[in-house]
């Protein structure tokens, strides 16, 4: 019996050896809590975990002073939910610690079980808890790199030995144009490539991933939709087996060239642009040394080649202007990014000073906003300020013309005025010794026929009636003369002229000559111009005399007159007239017998007649003194007429505008 007690003793205590040594094999520490008391009972190991010092029972309340803030509540509710004995007693929580003793942050796995008393009281609540911070580290890295493979630009692979992919990127579904949610296990890598392109992937690309190695270098892969083919360079490497040397897949790396290879399309428009620019273009590097200068500054400084050109810009100026210039153009360019200015450039070859307007600003990497050097522009002024020149010596010239004439119009002005005196005075002396003779012509020859008509013979009488005519066509022509000579002086102001009125008058005026040709006047309502009055009774006592002097004589003479204000388009298409002006356009109508359209302009000559006197009685001024007047009010008058179809006179008078 006592021996079978020993046995038995020796068992229980080989097990809880073995027990234990199996804990540490694990990591594991364990602990022990009275949940009546609050009190925790742990060993070695869980002491450690937690960094506790020395010291196998500790109050829970302690313990809960060194879980990590963020995961204090979630543990202690944790343990509350165990404690009850309709959750079964299971308790199970990941939570990180902060060593009381060392600070250090450990990520732990607790497990454990709470006993029952049969009216649900725990008498128990016992567990262990596991160092999982290498797991938790791992785990976090693992999924940074994910991560940073998923939100790369660029392309990311893998697949088996046999080209079955098993993972890709989303920027490389992007690029090959499928969706997210594509099932990228059904691909294999032919798929990515069109024949000619596959065929250099196994004899080029292939071949280096068997025997281990890895490959670098420019493909071609196919947009799924659009067949698109793609330029791409690759990055293949192998995928082998953790632990050893065994290949089970490959990986790859692709970055898209098209923007690449546009950027560099857009750099070589850019540098066509400059090589082809007849401006002066330059790049210097930060410390002012000049790295390029397009053909034509070569040309402009003197060099001949861009190698010669690589040298400080200060020496594209005269010595003496470097400091004035370089400090100016330093403190713009730090101040506002660039600098414009009139400079002078040498010539390396001739010497000669060469007069540019330069515009030279900061060059600044978009990506990293560094300052990447300088850049200038200069347009040659040598033709601009030979123009200018010429200008300058033109404006003089012309000004030297104009003074010089000026002086000629002053000397004919002044023989001007000299003539219209004279020609007063012979208005003058028309309008009074010319008439009195002829006044004494007509009164004797009138005594004579009166007196003495008994006395003489047919032949008598008719001369003396000759006489008598020519003596009132005398007269009347005069008369003529002076009204048409007066128009050109301007003596009356102008004003507000209401045509109605001035044609009511002229025609109570010619009330005598209607009744005579029993002729019918129709007239409309009439605007008000801006004129002198008396020519405008003039004006149209003329063409009304004309309109009742020259009719059929098997017709009923009518005349029509109106009036309307013209558009702006149909006064631009007379050059006589003002833009922007009103006008009254006045028509008078008549259905007599009309002349030739031949004769349209000749009708408005002073002296000019298309009937012989016989005809038609007249001087041949009425016309005349009409286009003298309107000319004189800026206005327009022209005739439309058909022979045997009568005739419209139109004129055309500004507007009077209060």
């Amino acid at each position: 019996m006592e021996k079978q007690t020993e046995t038995g003793t020796f068992r229980e205590e080989n097990n809880e050896e073995w027990m234990h040594f199996a804990l540490l094999s694990a990591g594991l520490g364990t602990w022990n809590m009275d949940p009546l008391n609050k009190e925790v009972k742990w060993d070695d190991r869980c002491r450690e975990l937690y960094g506790f010092p020395e010291g196998q029972v500790i109050e829970y309340q302690d313990i809960l002073r060194y879980i990590h803030p963020d995961d204090k509540a979630r543990v202690d509710q944790a343990v509350t939910n165990a404690l009850k004995s309709e959750s079964g007693g299971n308790y199970s929580v990941r939570f990180r610690t902060i060593g009381a003793k060392d600070k250090k942050i450990r990520w732990l796995d607790c497990k454990g079980k709470a006993y029952f008393h049969p009216d649900g009281t725990a008498y128990r609540f016992a567990g262990t808890a596991q160092d999982i911070t290498r797991e938790i580290e791992d785990r976090d890295r693992e999924e940074l790199m994910i991560a940073l493979v998923e939100n790369s630009p660029d392309y990311m692979a893998a697949a088996d030995n046999q080209g079955r992919f098993f993972y890709m990127n989303t920027a490389g579904k992007r690029l090959l144009g499928i969706s997210d949610s594509f099932d990228i296990t059904s691909l294999v890598n032919k798929d990515l490539f069109l024949p000619d392109d596959f065929t250099f992937m196994e004899e080029e690309v292939y071949p280096h991933l068997l025997v281990g190695r890895k490959w670098s270098g420019n493909i071609h892969i196919q947009h799924a939709r659009t067949k698109e083919r793609i330029p791409c360079y690759a990055d293949f490497i192998v995928i082998r087996e953790p632990g050893s040397d065994k290949i089970i897949g490959r990986g790859a790396t692709l970055r898209d060239l098209r923007p690449a290879l546009q950027a560099k399309q857009e750099q070589q428009k850019l540098l066509a642009l400059l090589e082809n620019s007849r401006d002066f273009v330059s790049l210097s590097d930060n410390n002012g040394i000049v790295s390029y200068v397009n053909p034509a500054g070569l040309q402009l400084v003197g060099l001949d080649t861009v190698e010669e050109a690589k040298r400080p810009n200060t020496e594209f100026l005269f010595p003496e202007a470097v400091d004035s210039i370089m400090k100016e153009i330093d403190s713009a360019i730090a101040e506002k990014g660039q600098w414009t200015g009139e400079v002078n450039y040498r010539n390396f070859k001739t010497g000669e000073a060469i007069p540019v307007f330069t515009t030279t600003m900061r060059v600044i990497d978009t990506a990293s906003g560094a300052s990447q050097g300088k850049a200038t522009i200069s347009r040659d002024l040598r033709q601009e300020k030979a123009i200018r020149q010429q200008q300058t010596e033109n404006r003089a010239e012309l000004e030297r013309m104009v003074e010089m004439r000026t002086s000629e119009l002053k000397k004919a002005n002044i023989d001007l005025n000299i003539v219209n005196q004279n020609l007063e005075q012979f208005a003058y002396v028309a309008s009074h010794d010319l008439q009195e003779p002829l006044r004494k012509i007509n009164m004797f020859s009138a005594l004579l026929q009166d007196k003495y008509q008994d006395q003489l013979n047919e032949t008598g009488m008719r001369n003396l009636g000759i006489i008598r005519n020519a003596a009132t066509r005398m007269t009347t022509l005069i008369q003529d003369l002076l009204a048409f000579s007066r128009v050109s002086r301007q003596d009356h102001l102008f004003e507000a002229v209401d045509l109605q009125k001035i044609i009511q008058q002229v025609l109570t005026d010619l009330d005598m000559l209607i009744q005579q040709k029993d002729a019918v006047i129709e007239m409309d309502a009439l605007c008000s111009v801006y004129g002198i009055p008396l020519h405008m009774t003039q004006l149209f006592h003329n063409l009304l005399s004309n309109a009742l002097k020259f009719t059929q004589p098997d017709k009923q003479v009518v005349v029509k007159i109106d009036s309307r204000i013209l558009s702006n388009s149909e006064v631009a298409a007379h050059p006589q007239l003002q833009n922007g002006m009103p006008y009254c356009e006045i028509r008078v109508t008549d259905n007599g017998i009309g002349f030739a359209p031949t004769y349209a302009k000749k009708i408005f000559v002073i002296f000019q007649r298309l009937h012989g006197r016989g005809e038609y009685e007249g001087s041949g001024i009425g016309l005349a003194l009409c286009q003298k007047i309107v000319t004189a009010h800026h206005g327009v008058i022209y005739a439309e007429s058909e022979e045997g179809k009568g005739a419209t006179f139109i004129v055309i008078l500004p507007v009077f505008t209060s």
